[in-house]
């Protein structure tokens, strides 16, 4: 394959991308089979934004940027997260400008449900390609998926 200045492409590089779509796409579905039937209505981004928040309460903007997401859409997963009662939002006491948002107990029960799915996974993964191999692949994947000068996300 030629770029459009007569060079060749790298045949690997759009392998990365598909074997990276192909990765995701796998893990949307298994962790999909392994959430309890009774959670219903739980997307990718709502299991994310649960984990991410902390047992004190998080401000939506910190909630935006760990999600990598405006502060509108995040407002907007917020407010369907309340509609489903899995989080509360209440004002920050440290800031009464400011506001928390909180998980409800559903929302903790939910949150048990994702990551309990998330680990099964990982574990039938392990499995799958040795648990030494799939300790490398999460170090490399947790590496280069890091912004420069960032913590690993948590798990």
């Amino acid at each position: 394959m030629v770029n459009m200045i007569d060079e060749p492409v790298p045949s690997a590089a759009p392998v990365v991308f598909a074997a990276l779509e192909q990765l995701q796409h796998r893990a949307r579905q298994e962790v999909g089979t392994l959430i309890p039937p009774e959670v219903e209505g739980l997307r990718g981004s709502f299991g994310r934004i649960l984990l991410m928040i902390d047992d004190a309460g998080t401000r939506p903007s910190v909630l935006a940027q760990g999600a990598w997401i405006t502060k509108q859409a995040m407002g907007q997963r917020v407010r369907d997260l309340q509609a489903r009662g899995w989080v509360d939002v209440v004002a920050d006491p440290a800031d009464g400008r400011a506001v928390l948002v909180r998980r409800t107990a559903q929302g903790d029960r939910v949150r048990r449900a994702a990551l309990g799915a998330i680990r099964a996974m990982e574990e039938q993964w392990s499995d799958q390609v040795g648990a030494e191999r799939y300790r490398v692949f999460r170090s490399v994947l947790d590496e280069l998926g890091r912004r420069q000068g960032e913590a690993p996300l948590d798990r």
